[in-house]
């Protein structure tokens, strides 16, 4: 995984809770708490889910309140600051996300050894859409996150179910 995901992390919790808890979160994945990553370094996959463990823990929240915090604050904060360019075009909700496969491939396509999650789409009806996941990471719940963010940011109430470790079930309003 990219560090730049626990990048994101990072300022969440330290805006958020402020630095210490940060720290706090580092050591209770079994890291120095002084520990940095640099946004283009890789991180095992191991250590970063125990990193983002470690934040239920540190916060004392669920992982859904967790995956719901990262996606907002991914979402409507961080991309905002570093990835601005790529909201531009997209108007609501369903545009971006139907472009979230194609600006990861945009994205990572330089960036040597980037494995970013893939997604395919298929409509259930004309507001349903079917979003597949496809990576090893399991983030699935993460992106329940995201997708509400990106609700979220447009302003549009969106209903997000996930269906399975690799399907989520997007309900656009009327």
């Amino acid at each position: 995984m990219k560090a730049v995901i626990i990048n994101c992390l990072e300022s969440m919790i330290s805006e958020g809770y402020g630095k210490p808890k940060w720290e706090a979160t580092l050591v209770n994945a079994g890291l120095p708490g002084n520990t940095r990553f640099l946004a283009s370094q890789d991180i095992d996959d191991r250590v970063a889910m125990k990193i983002f463990d470690a934040t239920c823990t540190t916060l004392n929240i669920t992982k859904r309140q967790a995956s719901e915090a990262f996606g907002d604050y991914w979402v409507n904060e961080f991309c905002q600051r570093i990835y601005k360019a790529y909201f531009r075009g997209s108007k609501t909700a369903r545009e971006l996300l139907l472009k979230m496969d194609q600006i990861h491939e945009n994205v990572t396509m330089n960036i040597e050894s980037a494995r970013p999650p893939r997604f395919g789409y298929r409509w259930k009806d004309d507001k349903t859409l079917l979003m597949e996941y496809r990576s090893g990471r399991g983030m699935i719940d993460y992106l329940v996150g995201l997708v509400q963010g990106v609700g979220k940011h447009f302003r549009e109430n969106l209903r997000v179910r996930k269906l399975s470790e690799s399907e989520l079930e997007i309900t656009f309003p009327a």
